[in-house]
């Protein structure tokens, strides 16, 4: 039995070696928001939104994700200030990183949501 336990716990741990470390507090910001985007607080979304969270963390660092959602939300800004967000190379390609690992993301936790609400849904 100590073995399997062993086993498991190096499992888990050689997996969440792999992230990035991201504080906890931006963790947290970034499932409510994205439970809040799919549709409220529930069991599905908590799961599909914690498993978002860690796919981008394994992906990005957690710097460059913050230098990366900075750039995205400023980038909107009008006039000359918002021009150093929109026209920085470095702001391109790390919202464009961003931006993929979101999207591989998205592929990998949200998969059953894409089923379900397809118009195969109910048919077996």
């Amino acid at each position: 039995m100590n073995l399997t336990l062993a086993l498991i716990l190096g499992v888990t741990l050689s997996a969440a070696s792999k992230a990035h470390v991201y504080p906890t507090l931006d963790r947290v910001d970034r499932v409510l928001t994205c439970m809040a985007k799919q549709g409220g607080q529930t069991v599905d979304n908590l799961y599909a939104c914690a498993c978002e969270i860690d796919a981008i963390a394994v992906a990005i660092r957690f710097d460059d994700y913050v230098e990366a959602t900075t750039f995205r939300a400023f980038r909107a800004m009008p006039g000359e200030r918002g021009g150093l967000f929109r026209d920085s190379k470095r702001g391109k390609a790390l919202v464009a990183r961003l931006e993929e690992a979101e999207r591989a993301a998205a592929r990998t936790c949200f998969f059953r949501r894409a089923r379900v609400s397809g118009k195969t849904a109910g048919r077996r």
